[in-house]
């Protein structure tokens, strides 16, 4: 009976054994990103409900051992979670969705990473995705109308030029406006960007309140943009992407119609100005058969090529990103060029779990062909000769020379453009790096060491057998010049972080930091003149000077260090998710003060409340996130006076032929920080299931001991003014930011997206002094910074054709007087500002597309005061000068040649835009085909159009531009390209 019993025992569990055998099995396959359809390595599969789980290779393979019907959980950050339960088959692929609320979950944030959910400060987000790839060569730019509160205006469509960039408004009155701009750590110059590849950035965190920017101290007053260039991922497989993009340029209408020949001709007779004047009919019939328009000679189609090779991966413990890429983008005119290589390499290493290293550098070279005059009204300034250039003139004689005469305009600013040259070359190196270490359980250390450095040579020369060359003084003969300069920014931050969990609830992180930022600055340069025609535009042409000849060259130079040291302390605490609170004290000392006012104290105090993550709100289905937050903050601006300013400065002087001391500048020791105290209120929200996305902050910035220029009396001390701590300004606004994913399915995406900010700017307080004059603006108490000042325009009397004016009393009158200024006519600071876009994608395809706006902005149109002046008829006029008052009845508002055409608030205009920023239109490869090629992992090809239109009731070049008056800037360019993205 036993052995019937063991026998019945052994075949029951055989039995057994042979089922669960039967059920189990080993489970392969790849896992891909859906987005481009590469592997992903690092994923985690995991059989749900047990400790049994792979990783994926390199490759995205992974193998696993699992049972019919038990359920494969695969995760991966950023992605959304794919849960597919084993059945008959041994192959398994997946290919993962990103997760729209991950992606966004950490944001940059000072000198650390931030879950976006604990993010109490200001802070807009732009991802990769919305900078590369564009064609402009300055990555300022780039950011128009891509975050609220953000103003940036090009100054010039020269390749390469700087934009100016405002965050939430103006914060000073004669300091520096300008944010801070970081790179992996490093304060760089916005003139950095020309020779800085864009496609290299991962995102740009843009700080914007005192909680933000706190980290940062005194450095970011006006505002930060921290840019976080590419890493590359630890276990990542190598992986290369090839992009190429050519495109041209030309430039845009003008707003303006300018007289031909005939029309120009007989106007100056009738003006009894210009070459007209002396004019017999058959004379002006005759030479009105040359009609040249000068913009055929001047403009061209600019070429833009662009060539890029990047590599990424990693290993265990390692991780990298290179890149080496050429760009080449010609100006609108000639002599107008930039070419920019660059050189990039980061790479972090982690030996161990407790120690971390990287290094991230930049090797830029850029060559800059310039444009002489560029922003300003001279006749050398191809963009103003082009419009002011007589039309009965030819640019070349017959026999093929330039046509230049003492009249001829056009040709001598072309014979300038095609002859005399302007050139720049800069090497720059942008270097950091780090290295961290775990000290003990929840305490770690790290030092971060930086520089920004830059090398320029500059030179110009004008050819002795050119117009402009044979009447340089001294000498006749032409000029050379030369400039030399380094820049040398060093960044020194050591750290000591704790961090540490409590309760599972009570998240509490702590820092301490020392900082030294220490700037070296040297410049040279020299004029030479009575150029060897055979040699120009070589030092060796220069002719030596002498008492005798008075060609003595002209040097110059100058030296500069400054340096800003600073300790200060960080602190977040989180409750659960909840609740959260981050504090900060900074101590800063700048060399730009005296020793008893170097020092400056300054802190940030931000709270949250996420409300979407308390009970209440469990279960809802319309609400993802939702979160209230609000900040209060100080921080100083020591960038509104030059360096050792509390200092008297003395220079050499020359009075009845002797040379001497004397003041060049009055110090004052009682000089001290600006600060701007801060307060900001917001809401961040994400409804629908991510379907709709926003934030709306009001914020209330005041600054206080603002720098104030006083007049002095000469008579004394032989210096005009002094500076001092006098003035006071706020800045109060709205920020609002909305998101909308209108369609969503498997094949087709819509979404539409867009910001302004609304920035109310008022001067507060002046000190000893209610309003001064600058410029063709008044600081007054009470108005906006930027505010026009000038005699208001009354029209023309039918009469007579006289101009009239109103006086100070707002009466009538013939007499044009500055006594009768006003300052009635806004202010060229923009009160609102922001963008829009769209983007749409269906299966392979892409179309997006961007506008930027600006309102309640206005200009001064100084080109009109030329195009529209017969006191200028020398030169080509508009045709609006032909409805010019000739007999009385006459109405209109162009008034008699006899009478002096004066700068009134006719010249002002409304300069609010909208601008067609952007239209991309981009096919990806599909995966299929992706996987037939074998050897590529993402293809895609695009076709994109860069500043298209522009809706304006401006008239001069570009509403947009850096400058409060126009002055035939250099025109912002439109730009149409195509290109090729290769991953493989």
């Amino acid at each position: 009976m036993k052995l019937k019993l063991t026998w019945l025992m052994t075949l029951f569990m055989a039995l057994v054994m042979q089922f669960s055998f039967a059920q189990e099995k080993t489970v392969t396959g790849t896992v891909i990103s859906e987005a481009d359809g590469l592997p992903l390595p690092g994923v985690n599969v995991i059989v749900k409900g047990t400790t049994r789980g792979v990783q994926t290779d390199f490759d995205g393979n992974y193998t696993i051992t699992a049972n019919v019907g038990e359920t494969l959980v695969f995760s991966f950050v950023s992605m959304k979670a794919v849960e597919i339960v084993v059945g008959t088959s041994n192959s398994i692929n997946v290919s993962m969705q990103e997760d729209i609320a991950a992606l966004e979950e950490v944001v940059v944030v000072g000198y650390s990473s931030q879950d976006k959910t604990k993010v109490s400060g200001a802070v807009s987000v732009v991802n990769a995705e919305a900078i590369e790839q564009v064609p402009l060569a300055s990555f300022d730019q780039i950011l128009q109308g891509q975050a609220p509160g953000v103003q940036i205006s090009a100054g010039s469509g020269q390749p390469g030029a700087s934009a100016r960039v405002r965050i939430r408004g103006n914060g000073s009155i004669n300091g520096s406006n300008d944010p801070l701009y970081i790179i992996d750590g490093i304060q760089v110059s916005a003139g950095d960007f020309a020779a800085i590849n864009p496609n290299d950035f991962e995102n740009i965190s843009i700080l914007k309140d005192a909680s933000a920017t706190a980290p940062y101290g005194s450095r970011g007053a006006n505002g930060v943009i921290v840019v976080t260039t590419k890493k590359g991922a630890f276990g990542e497989k190598t992986r290369f992407t090839y992009r190429t993009q050519y495109g041209v340029s030309h430039v845009g209408n003008s707003r303006f119609d300018l007289m031909n020949s005939s029309q120009l001709l007989n106007f100056q007779k009738l003006v009894g100005r210009g070459t007209g004047a002396s004019l017999s009919d058959a004379e002006i019939a005759e030479l009105s058969q040359t009609n040249t328009n000068w913009e055929d000679y001047f403009f061209r189609t600019g070429q833009t090529v662009s060539h890029e090779l990047a590599m990424t991966g990693g290993s265990e413990k390692s991780r990298f990103y290179s890149s080496i890429s050429y760009f080449d983008q010609e100006g609108i005119a000639d002599r107008s060029n930039l070419k920019r290589f660059t050189l990039r390499n980061n790479y972090e290493v982690r030996p161990n779990d407790k120690t971390k290293i990287g290094l991230n550098t930049l090797v830029a070279y850029a060559i800059s062909d310039l444009i002489d005059s560029e922003s300003s009204i001279t006749l050398q300034n191809p963009y103003a000769a082009v419009y002011l250039a007589s039309p009965y003139y030819t640019p070349y004689k017959e026999d093929g020379s330039y046509n230049t005469s003492n009249g001829n305009v056009g040709a001598n600013a072309l014979e300038n453009l095609h002859v005399n040259g302007r050139e720049n070359k800069q090497i720059r190196f942008v270097g950091s790096g780090f290295a961290e270490r775990e000290l003990f359980k929840n305490i770690s250390a790290r030092t971060d060491l930086g520089v920004d450095y830059s090398q320029d040579n500059t030179f110009r020369f004008a050819d002795p057998s050119t117009y402009y060359g044979s009447i340089t003084e001294p000498g006749f003969a032409g000029f050379y010049t030369e400039a030399n300069s380094y820049y040398a920014n060093i960044t020194s931050t050591t750290r000591l972080m704790y961090e540490n969990t409590f309760a599972n609830k009570h998240n509490f992180t702590a820092g301490v930091f020392m900082e030294y930022v220490k700037t070296h600055a040297r410049s040279s340069s020299f004029t030479g003149y009575g150029i060897n025609p055979t040699l120009p535009g070589v030092p060796a042409g220069i002719s030596e000077g002498t008492p005798e000849n008075e060609l003595i060259p002209s040097v110059g130079g100058s030296v500069t260090e400054r340096g800003l040291f600073s300790y200060f302390g960080v602190a977040n605490y989180d409750y659960d998710g909840r609740f959260g609170l981050d504090v900060s004290l900074r101590r800063d000392a700048s060399s730009k003060f005296s020793d008893e006012n170097q020092w400056g104290t300054f802190y940030s105090v931000a709270g949250r409340w996420n409300i979407s993550n308390e009970a209440f709100l469990s279960g809802n289905r319309t609400i993802n996130n939702l979160k209230l937050r609000a900040s209060y903050g100080t921080s100083g601006n020591q960038n509104a006076v030059a360096d050792f300013a509390y200092a008297t400065e003395y220079g050499q002087t020359s009075y009845n032929g002797n040379t001497g001391i004397a003041f060049g500048r009055i110090g004052n020791e009682d000089l001290k920080w600006e600060t701007s105290n801060q307060f900001n209120v917001g809401i961040d929200y994400d409804l629908f299931d991510y379907r709709l996305s926003g934030t709306v902050e009001y914020y209330n910035n005041k600054t206080t001991d603002l720098f104030v220029t006083y007049n002095l009396s000469q008579a004394s001390s032989g210096v005009s003014s002094i500076q001092a701590n006098a003035g006071s300004m706020r800045n109060a606004g709205v920020d609002v930011s909305l998101t909308g994913v209108l369609v969503r399915t498997n094949d087709f995406e819509f979404e539409v997206n867009g910001n302004f900010n609304y920035n109310k700017n008022e001067i507060l307080d002046l000190g000893q002094v209610s309003q001064f004059e600058q410029g063709t603006s008044i600081i007054r108490e009470g108005l906006p910074l930027g505010s026009h000042y000038i005699v208001k325009w009354a029209g023309v009397n039918p009469a007579n054709g006289e101009p009239l004016y109103y006086d100070i009393d707002g009466n009538v009158t013939n007499v044009y007087s500055e006594a009768n200024s006003v300052a009635d006519f806004g202010s060229y600071n923009p009160v609102w500002t922001g963008g829009f876009g769209a983007k749409l994608k269906y299966k392979a395809f892409e179309v997006s597309t961007l506008f930027s706006f600006a309102a309640d902005y206005y200009r001064f149109n100084n080109q009109t005061f030329f195009q529209e002046n017969p006191n200028f008829a020398q030169y080509n006029l508009s045709t609006i000068m032909l409805d010019m008052w000739q007999q009385p009845g006459d109405i209109t508002e162009v008034q008699s040649y006899l009478y002096n055409r004066e700068f009134s608030s006719k010249d002002i205009e409304d300069a609010s835009f909208t601008k067609w920023r952007n239209l991309t239109v981009a096919y990806n490869l599909p995966q299929r085909y992706i996987d037939s090629i074998g050897y590529i992992t993402g293809l895609r090809v695009y076709a994109q159009g860069q500043n298209l239109y522009t809706w304006t009731k401006f008239t001069g070049f570009d509403p947009e531009d850096s400058n409060n008056i126009a002055q035939y800037e250099y025109p912002t360019p439109r730009i149409f390209t195509v290109g090729l993205d290769l991953k493989f």
